[in-house]
Order: C-alpha cells, then structure tokens, then sequence
C-alpha cells in the first residue's frame, strides 16, 4: 500500500551494487515514491547532490574503490550539500566496530543494517519524516548564514510545542553556541535538562564552559560523560582540547589514543594526535597517527598537505629519511592545484634535508617556503601556515625569524585559544627566547581596549573616531577577522545614520572581502552584506 508521505519527496539511493540499488528503489516505489534517483559510488553521490537537492539520501557505507558512505556524509555536510532538513540514512552491512562506529560518530540521522524489509523502512522514514516537517525554512536560513534568521524560524516552531522539541532546542542550542549566545544556549540547554538527562546537553555544557575558557570546569564535564558512556567519542575530542588548553599535553595524547582506540576512522582527530605525539617527542606514536590519517584521507574531502607533511617529519625523525622525501615529492603530486601544497613540501623538505646533514638543500627549501607563503597572506588557515614556518624556523635553529612570524600570529588570533595554545607550547618546548605568554595578555589587553573604546565612540554617535580608530587597528592586523569585522560594521553604522557615497562602500568591501578570504563560515558576514544591500537599495530607490 502506497503512502501520500512519500510522493512529494525525492530520493537518492547509492550503493555500488545495481541488483541492491534497484532493490530499495523497488521498495520506495511501492510506498508511493515518485522521484527516486541512484547513484553507483561516492562520487557520483556527490556530483548529484551538487547538481540537485534531494529530501532523503539512503546511502550504502560501503561503496568499493574510493569513497565510503562515512565520507559522502562528511562532504555533504562540509560542502553544504545537505541541511538540517535532509534526511541522511546510512545502510551498512559492515559488522566491524571502528566501521560502525566510524559510521555513527558523523551522526546520520539513522541506520538500518542489511537485509531489511519494506515495512521496516516505510517505519524508519515516516518517523523521520515527522522529526523534519518544519525544518526547511530553519534550513533555508541556515543556507544564508542568516543564524539570527534561524533562530527567528527555530523559536516561532518551538512556541508551537511540537512534538520534535527535543531536536529543535538542540538545533537552537547549537546556532547559539556558534553565534556566541552562550547565555542563551545555556539556558536552552538546561531548559531539556529539566525535563530530561540529555548526554547531548550536558556535552553542550561543557562546549560552553569552553568557550568562556573554563577549561577545568569543561574537563570535568567531559570526563564524566565518559565516564557514564565510554563511546561517546565526541567527549574524548573536547576533553583533550580542554586538557591541551591547560597544556596537559601527555594527558591530551592519551585521551585521543583511546577514542582512536574505538574509533579510528576518523581523520581530524588521528591528526591532532599524530601533531600531540610529535610535540611530546612520541615520535613512533606520531608516525603510525599520520599514517592512518593519510591511508583515511585518500578519498575524503579533509585530504591536505599538512598530514602528509606531518608524516614526513615523523620518518625523518625516525631516521627514515628517504621515506620522508618520497612523501614530500608526494605532496605535489597528491594535491597539483594547491598552492599551499608547495608551502607544506617545501617546509617539511628542509627539516628532512637538515636532518640528513644537507644544510644547502634544507636553505634552498626552507627559500622556497618562504616565498610559497608569501602568496598565502590573508587566507582562512594564513595562521596555521605561519605556525607551521616558525616550527621551521626553530627546529633549523633559526629561532630569532620565528618570533616576528608569532607576534604577528597573536595579533591576528587574539582570542584564537588553540593557535594561542601551539604559540606557547612552541615557544616553552624549543627554549624560544620569546615570552609568548607575556605577549599574548599585552596584545588582547590592547586589541580589548582598542574594541571598547570602538563601540564607546559609535555609542556616543562619534563615527569618524570610531572609524579611524578601528580603521588603523584593521590596517595593522589585516589578519585579525575581529578586528576587520569591527571596522567593517563602524562604517555601515556611520552610512545608516549619516548617509552613504561610493568611497566609503568601497572601504566595506575591502573589509567584507578581506573577510571572506580569512573566515568565508562566519556567520556575522551575511549580517554585514545584508546591512549594505539594504543601503544600496535605500540609495537607489532615492535616486
């Protein structure tokens, strides 16, 4: 029997086997489908969802050569090819536990293992489609970046009472926490901890003690949950970040060795060990993490230069220095079009030629990263490229480079806790004649004191104090997303209440574009160009 649920909505079925992909089509036709599309591996899945939005993807975990259905997903949502209102299914037949697990950590909105049945489909999807009825316009604004917006839908929907309030005081708890509504996240949250025991709530929680950098109070939190459930992984993450903002370094290595030891498939968290090891001196451990890393990366959309050039590094320091030089020749042939592939070979190439006694090699290399990172200036990851050359720079005993390159680190990544974490971590573990510590407190001290006075001037309607001002600190700290939003939003302050010509639109431009290059996710950007589009339409609806 048909159901007048499923017409409306458009499927994606991918699996590398044709008899199953005609098998579930078949079944979802005899609900009622009309639209149901397949796709045979992961790519083709990728290429579809960029060409067209489906309402329910059902995706096979294993795909064959290249990408596996735990990929798909993780493109798919780092691309924004999905929303909050698509409904991702992943089918496995897989048994052992890192796949699963691997699969459940990227948290699909539900599973089925093979063989099922219809009416055990038919069941699973009707219960979806209840949970994602009111999405789309929550979605749609998401899409934006308008997260005011969504939180605008979100509330309206939560007035109602519905019967999915769970799902969306979680979605609202998490546009607060990326917004930095913490207050309001926190009593969101605790608001489903009233009624409930909620591990995801209490794991926001601790997020939040995070972010107001309460670090202990965040450990504690995300010890517990471990304690109370050992898989969930997510808590191992952030409870190593906690204890690496402490700079409890050993204890963060170990925490991610045994969510790896659960779940190894995931690539972010083996390179964060495999760069933990290094730094400890477990260069062993560091080399088997990079490894992984690399091997999990073949297919995935989070493949970069800097895991390869963190193996490389590792075998050199373990005295497999022709095996570190094929990988660096490997970079450029992995990632051809990428101009910080040349940067990453390059700097890992003269920490291996200086390791094998080839000081003219490693001069010649360490030349050419220089002048690869020149024409990185001002990008989304410019700090991690810095981070990476002053490493350079200390492990080639040429430290007196490397203080300029973190100074100017700090500046751009005041309130940046992880950058600020490496800055000092590099500076305490190389002898580093650089107070990193002392520097970072003047610099956010100055950066705090330059925004308030910034916000006290706009407050007073003093606009072109204000401007200058901030104006100044953003030529300084081209680098620095807060300080460029910051001047950014004096300038459209002082056009909505002053009026606008072209010279000064053109100057919000320049900061908005020098935004975008520096942190193209953020979501205070749609309220910048949605703040000028309205200028531009008052001027010419007067002209």
């Amino acid at each position: 029997m048909t159901n007048p649920l499923f017409a409306p909505k458009s499927f994606l079925v991918v699996d590398d086997m044709g008899e199953m992909r005609s098998a579930i089509k078949a079944m979802l036709v005899a609900l009622g489908s009309t639209q149901v599309e397949q796709a045979r591996d992961g790519l083709d899945a990728i290429q579809k969802m960029k060409q067209k939005r489906f309402d329910v993807i059902l995706c096979d975990y294993n795909l064959g050569p290249g990408k596996d259905g735990q990929q798909v997903l993780e493109e798919a949502r780092l691309r924004h090819l999905i929303g909050v209102d698509v409904i991702f299914v992943m089918i496995t037949a897989e048994n052992a536990r890192g796949m699963v697990m691997g699969a459940v950590e990227y948290a699909p909105d539900s599973y089925v293992s093979k063989p099922f049945t219809k009416e055990l489909l038919e069941a699973r999807l009707l219960k979806l489609f209840e949970r994602k009825a009111d999405l789309a316009a929550v979605n749609k604004a998401l899409v934006a970046k308008d997260k005011p917006g969504a939180l605008r839908e979100i509330n309206a929907l939560i007035a109602n009472k519905p019967r999915n309030l769970g799902e969306l005081l979680k979605i609202k708890s998490e546009i607060c926490i990326d917004t930095n509504l913490l207050d309001e996240a926190e009593a969101t949250l605790k608001q489903v901890l009233a009624v409930r025991e909620m591990p995801w709530a209490v794991f926001s929680l601790g997020k939040i003690a995070f972010l107001r950098k309460q670090f202990d109070q965040a450990e504690t939190i995300f010890k517990q949950l471990i304690a109370q459930d050992p898989t969930f992984i997510s808590a191992y993450d952030w409870l190593a970040k906690s204890q690496t903002a402490q700079r409890q370094f050993d204890a963060a290595e170990n925490t991610l060795r045994e969510a790896i030891r659960i779940s190894p498939r995931n690539i972010p968290r083996q390179h964060t060990l495999a760069d933990l090891a290094l730094n400890n001196g477990h260069s062993d451990v560091a080399e088997h993490a990079y490894t992984q890393a690399v091997g999990l990366a073949k297919h995935s959309v989070l493949n970069h230069p800097a895991i390869f050039a963190g193996l490389a590094k590792s075998k050199s320091v373990n005295g497999k220095h022709d095996e570190a030089l094929k990988v660096t020749r490997d970079i450029r042939k992995s990632f051809p079009d990428q101009p910080e592939a040349t940067f990453y070979a390059a700097s890992a190439n003269a920490l291996v030629k200086a390791n094998q006694g080839d000081h003219e090699g490693a001069a010649a290399a360490l030349a050419l990263a220089e002048q690869a990172l020149a024409g990185l200036n001002e990008t989304a990851h410019a700090s991690d490229y810095a981070l990476e050359l002053a490493k350079t720079y200390v492990e080639l005993g040429q430290g007196d480079k490397a203080a300029p390159i973190l100074q100017q680190a700090i500046a751009n990544n005041h309130d940046d806790e992880a950058i600020l974490a490496q800055i000092i971590t590099l500076c305490q573990e190389s002898d580093l004649k650089y107070d990193a510590e002392t520097e970072i407190r003047t610099i956010q001290q100055a950066l705090i004191k330059t925004n308030n006075e910034g916000v006290h001037l706009i407050k007073q309607g003093q606009f072109d104090a204000a401007i200058k001002l901030l104006s100044q600190a953003a030529e300084q700290m081209p680098g620095n997303k807060t300080i460029n939003l910051n001047a950014a939003m004096a300038m459209l302050m002082y056009m909505e209440h002053r009026g606008i010509n072209r010279e000064d639109v053109q100057t919000v431009h320049h900061y908005v574009e020098r935004i975008q290059r520096l942190a193209p996710d953020d979501w205070r950007l749609a309220d910048l160009n949605k703040r000028l589009r309205k200028l531009l339409t008052g001027l010419k609806s007067d002209g």
